[in-house]
């Protein structure tokens, strides 16, 4: 399998609950699995810069090691909508961008 996308149309519907239980799974049949946040908003500031607590929890997870930011290209730190937490920082996100990733 080259891939999922799990995505859905609102936050906190379990979208990172399923994404971590299927890298989980699929960790344990010996398969290679890295897990993805493209966006994320609601990010806190670390000396390294804005990071995710469910992009952190992928990472630990997954087999394969990934720099922070191609697990999550688009980070920020008001917790709304991402879309509208792109806006309000003046960041246009790039679906190129997301597409590099996946």
């Amino acid at each position: 399998m080259k891939g999922l996308f799990i995505t859905g149309t609102d936050t906190d519907i379990g979208k990172t609950r399923i994404t971590e239980a299927l890298i989980h799974a699929f960790v344990a049949r010996g398969e290679r699995v890295a897990g993805l946040k493209p966006i994320a908003a609601g990010c806190h500031r670390t000396p390294v810069g804005l990071r995710n607590d469910d992009a952190l929890t992928m990472m630990r997870q997954a087999n394969v090691e990934l720099p922070y930011e191609t697990v999550n290209p688009y980070a920020f730190e008001p917790p709304i909508a991402p879309h509208i937490a792109a806006a309000e920082v003046g960041v246009e996100m790039d679906p190129d961008v997301i597409q590099g990733v996946v």
